[in-house]
């Protein structure tokens, strides 16, 4: 079973997702939103290559990979089988232009 970790910008991203959503659907919606997240995060930590290869990352080292959240939102993590953890890099909004993934995660 692998450790899952938060990068600050992917804590950041999921603090801004729960609280957008709260604001703009209530919190019913919002804490349904967050509990796919844990569910997500629950299977990464037991099946760390079950995402999909991220393509707009392809040429980046390490690998990424992405997990669907809901049509909207995506989780970008790499897996590290050195120390057996699951890194979430972001929380990707897929209506954002696609270039702008690879400088976030650039960064």
């Amino acid at each position: 079973m692998a450790t899952v970790k938060w990068t600050g910008k992917a804590k950041a991203m999921r603090r801004e997702l729960y609280w957008s959503g709260v604001m703009n659907f209530g919190s019913f919606t919002a804490l349904k939103m967050a509990r796919r997240i844990e569910s997500l995060t629950d299977a990464l930590s037991l099946f760390p290559g079950m995402g999909f290869r991220e393509p707009l990352l392809e040429s980046h080292l390490p690998v990424y990979r992405s997990c669907l959240i809901n049509k909207r939102f995506k989780i970008i993590y790499w897996y590290n089988e050195a120390n057996d953890t699951v890194i979430i890099e972001d929380i990707w909004d897929t209506r954002r232009a696609p270039q702008n993934l690879i400088k976030r995660i650039e960064k």
